[in-house]
C-alpha cells in the first residue's frame, strides 16, 4: 500500500510538472503502467515525451497519468492489466512475460554474434510484415507500437577476452532463457544463471569472470567499476511494446483515434530509435572515458567460427518456434536477411570508432 501511495505522488507530480496540463479539463485520463521508476532513461527520454506529445496535440483533451515501478502490476502482467482493464496503457518488456509471447519474447535471441544490432526497430517491424501472425500474441488490446534496443547485450569480462580461445572456461553470467545459455556454452563458457540484481556483488567476491550486459547497465549498475573490457559480441536483444485497452480506443471520437494512431507510427519509430541509440551510446562513453572501459574485436576467422558453434542454438529457436505453430526455419531465414541488409558487421559499426 505504500508502494502504491509514493506511486501515486511521484504520478501527481509528473503531471503537474506538464505545462498547460489539467486533469479536470481532459476528456480522458490514462493510465499507464510502468515497470521502471520514474528515474529511468526510457520513461524520461522517450515515454514521457511521447505522453507530453499526445497531450499537445490533442489540445488537452489527452492526458497520461504514469504509475510507476509496478503499482498497477507485474511486469509479466503488464498486456494483461490493459486487457483487464486495471490500466488503459501500458510499455513493458517481451521477454520477461515468459511463455505469452511465443515469437515476441525470442525474436532477439539469436542475433548473428558478428553483427551489431544498430536498427533493431526497423527489422523486428518487417518481421511482422513478413509474419503477421505473431500479431495474434497482443490479442485483446490495441497494440500502439513495438521497439528494439540498439546493442542489446555483448559480453562484459573483468580480464581481456581477445580471442575465442580465451572464452574457454570463463564464469559467465546469463540473462534470458535457455537460448541464450545455449549460445555461451557454445563458446566454452561455464554459464552461470544468478538474477542480474547479484551480478555486482557475484563479480566482486570472484563467483564469474563477466556476465552479459549493455553499456546502460556498465554506468547504472555500476558494472562498469567491476568490468573493465568487453568483447564484441551479440549475445541477445530485447523488444517492448506499448498499448491501450482496446475499449478505450473504440470509444474514443476518430480525430483522437488519429491522433493516436499518427504518433505510433513513424514518430514513435523515430522517437523510440533516437533514445536508444543516445542511451547505449552515451553510457559507452562514460565507461570507456570515465570508467576505463575497453572494448575488444574478434577476428574475422574467429566471427566464423563463433557463427559455426552457434548454429545448434538456432536449430533451438527453429524448434520452439515450431512447437508453436510458427513457421521456425522461415522466421530465421527471414531474421538473417534483415540483419544482413539492416546491422553492419562490428568492424563496420559505430561501436567500432570505439576501439582502443
Amino acid at each position: 500500500m505504500r508502494k502504491l501511495i509514493v506511486t501515486l505522488a511521484v504520478a501527481a507530480l509528473c503531471l503537474s510538472a506538464l505545462p498547460g496540463t489539467s486533469l479536470a479539463d481532459a476528456e480522458y485520463v490514462l493510465s499507464l503502467n510502468l515497470p521502471i521508476p520514474p528515474i529511468h532513461t526510457r520513461w524520461k527520454d522517450a515515454i514521457k515525451p511521447w505522453c507530453d506529445e499526445l497531450t499537445k496535440r490533442s489540445g488537452g483533451r489527452i492526458v497520461v497519468e504514469p504509475y510507476f515501478a509496478e503499482a498497477i502490476s507485474k511486469q509479466s502482467e503488464s498486456m494483461d492489466s490493459v486487457r483487464d482493464g486495471l490500466a488503459d496503457m501500458t510499455e513493458s518488456l517481451f521477454t520477461v512475460a515468459v511463455g505469452q509471447f511465443p515469437f515476441f519474447e525470442r525474436v532477439w535471441s539469436v542475433p548473428d554474434p558478428a553483427r551489431a544490432i544498430e536498427n533493431p526497430t526497423a527489422i523486428l517491424h518487417e518481421m511482422q510484415k513478413s509474419f503477421p501472425q505473431v500479431m495474434e500474441e497482443c490479442h485483446g488490446v490495441k497494440l500502439l507500437f513495438t521497439h528494439g534496443q540498439s546493442m542489446g547485450t555483448v559480453l562484459g569480462t573483468k580480464t581481456p577476452v581477445k580471442s575465442l580461445e580465451e572464452f574457454k572456461g570463463m564464469k559467465i553470467a546469463v540473462i534470458g532463457g535457455s537460448i541464450a545459455v545455449e549460445r555461451l556454452k557454445a563458446l566454452g563458457a561455464s554459464v552461470v544463471s544468478i538474477p542480474m540484481a547479484d551480478f555486482y556483488m557475484s563479480l566482486q567476491q570472484g563467483i564469474i569472470d563477466g556476465c552479459m550486459v549493455d553499456f546502460n547497465m556498465m554506468v547504472t549498475r555500476r558494472l562498469g567499476d567491476l568490468l573493465k573490457h568487453v568483447t564484441l559480441l551479440s549475445i541477445a536483444g530485447g523488444d517492448f511494446y506499448c498499448c491501450m485497452n482496446q475499449d478505450i480506443y473504440d470509444s474514443m471520437p476518430d480525430d483522437l483515434k488519429k491522433i493516436i494512431d499518427d504518433l505510433s507510427g513513424e514518430y514513435a519509430d523515430r522517437l523510440f530509435s533516437e533514445y536508444w541509440a543516445s542511451d547505449q551510446y552515451s553510457c559507452l562513453e562514460t565507461w570507456k572515458n570515465e570508467m576505463g572501459g575497453t572494448i575488444h574485436m574478434l577476428s574475422d576467422e574467429d566471427y566464423t567460427k563463433v557463427r559455426e558453434l552457434m548454429v545448434s542454438a538456432d536449430e533451438q529457436w527453429v524448434h520452439e518456434l515450431n512447437e508453436n505453430g510458427l513457421p521456425g526455419g522461415e522466421m530465421l531465414k527471414r531474421f538473417r536477411e534483415l540483419e544482413a541488409q539492416y546491422d553492419p558487421e562490428w568492424k563496420n559499426s559505430v561501436v567500432a570508432k570505439y576501439l582502443n
